[in-house]
């Protein structure tokens, strides 16, 4: 019976996947706030800047939490990843906010809103 028992443990742990980091882990510039839900980078996306939306980085690390650090403003926060939704909980807000997101070539972050006018976030990932 405790043969069993160990290979039994032995076969679940093996199939238990481990996972180091998430997929946004890193540190990303702010590009660019566009409209509509984009899932591709274009050239326009990436020359639509305007000076009252500001600069700044965005950083997921490892541990689920994020910075935010701006031009405007800087935050932090924990986020969850799930089924293409990140669910960003600022330390100063009382609710989460939800975003579809998206990697394009591991080189640029999308994050889309999922409620109101739809908007498209654009980030590409620091060196």
């Amino acid at each position: 019976m405790k043969y069993c028992l160990i290979i039994l443990s032995l076969f679940l742990f093996s199939c238990t996947e481990i996972k180091t980091s998430e997929p946004i882990t890193a540190k990303w510039e702010f590009i660019s706030i566009n409209d509509g839900k984009k899932n591709e980078v274009d050239s326009k996306m990436l020359n639509n800047t305007k000076k009252e939306n500001g600069t700044g980085t965005l950083e997921f690390k490892n541990d689920l939490s994020f910075s935010s650090l701006g031009s405007k403003n800087n935050s932090k926060g924990s986020y969850t990843l799930k089924n293409g939704i990140l669910m960003m909980q600022y330390s100063d807000l009382p609710e989460p906010i939800k975003f579809n997101y998206s990697l394009v070539e591991d080189k640029y972050l999308l994050l889309t809103n999922t409620e109101g006018k739809p908007l498209t976030w654009l980030y590409k990932k620091s060196k």
